[in-house]
């Protein structure tokens, strides 16, 4: 009776008469098989069917709305939808009033896997008052490190030319940057590289007023993150 293929379910005709699986037919399958776009509902449906890995395989996740190649040794990220996460704000946040103690930004969060290595960039646009200033982090899994920069107005600047080449190294070290008045929106370009360390979490992008003021800082509409997979 006929069966189905484990990975992409096409249906095989195989019989006890061998005339109904010819072997041309049944080599057929195998040649066609791994060129296949394949599509999984995530990567836990992926593991269990694609047991066949050939470089440049293509490979689409539904769960996580992404497409990925295997580049011998992981499933590798393409660009735009196939982004490993493109976390976006869609409304502001606000920052609490005199504090300094970081805050998560809800919108600006991405769930990271055990392993990998991964790149990231985008656009943080946010307010706050020139005594207040603000100051932006990242929030790792255990075992995870990091390395990100984000040239922006450095902290007692007047303009765009006072800028910070600071980098980051550690889940929650933080870099400030100035406020140029409430309600005055400004940008920093962030990017960097993030690598897992065997624990499975969230990567969180976080904020909190440089200096202690009871003026509002604020995380923009329209922020945004870009990450995908590169080793």
């Amino acid at each position: 009776m006929p069966t189905d293929t484990s990975d992409q379910q096409i249906t095989e005709p195989i019989g006890a008469d061998s005339a109904d699986n010819p072997v041309a037919f049944a080599n057929a399958f195998s040649d066609v098989e791994p060129r296949l776009v394949r599509l999984y509902t995530n990567e836990a449906d992926r593991t269990a069917r694609m047991l066949t890995l050939l470089e440049n395989n293509i490979s689409g996740l539904a769960a996580e709305d992404r497409l990925d190649a295997w580049n011998g040794s992981a499933h590798v990220s393409l660009h735009r939808r196939s982004l490993f996460a493109s976390p976006r704000m869609t409304a502001i946040q606000n920052l609490t009033l005199s504090s300094t103690a970081l805050q998560s930004i809800t919108s600006l969060v991405a769930a990271m896997p055990t392993a990998g290595t991964f790149d990231f960039r985008g656009v943080i646009y946010y307010s706050s008052s020139t005594t207040a200033d603000i100051k932006f982090a990242f929030l790792l899994p255990a075992g995870a490190t990091i390395l990100w920069n984000g040239p922006g107005v450095v902290t007692g600047g007047t303009g765009t030319g006072d800028t910070t080449a600071t980098t980051a190294a550690a889940s929650d070290a933080t870099i400030s940057y100035a406020g140029n008045g409430v309600g005055t929106v400004l940008a920093c370009q962030i990017e960097g590289t993030y690598v897992a360390g065997g624990t499975a979490g969230n990567l969180q992008f976080r904020a909190a007023q440089n200096t202690s003021d009871a003026t509002q800082s604020v995380i923009h509409i329209h922020s945004h993150l870009d990450i995908w997979r590169t080793l």
